[in-house]
């Protein structure tokens, strides 16, 4: 594993992390659920990955991961890793409904 980095306006340090392409819009924070949903539909948004690749993302993915061992001083995602992919492939074998708001 590469060393953390910590301190304001340092690079996390997790696996394989890097900026997105200029023309993927990776941004969830303070996104709307519609908007979340909306996003990760969209081919030209995920990269061209479907939704069944996204599963495999969310799932396996080191740099995904990393958000429930992100190292001291930065809080992990505040649900368990299992939950959050469970509730994703619900949402999926629901049909990826996009919430009205």
């Amino acid at each position: 594993n590469p060393p953390a980095s910590y301190g304001a306006h340092m690079p996390p340090g997790a696996p394989n992390w890097h900026l997105p392409p200029p023309n993927m819009k990776m941004v969830f924070h303070n996104a709307s659920p519609a908007a979340i949903a909306r996003s990760l539909k969209d081919p030209a948004a995920t990269n061209g990955k479907d939704l069944e690749a996204l599963i495999e993302h969310v799932a396996h993915d080191e740099l995904v991961l990393w958000g429930w061992d992100p190292g001291v001083g930065r809080a992990p995602v505040p649900i368990p890793h299992a939950d959050f992919v469970a509730a994703f492939k619900a949402w999926v074998a629901a049909g990826a409904p996009v919430p009205e708001r």
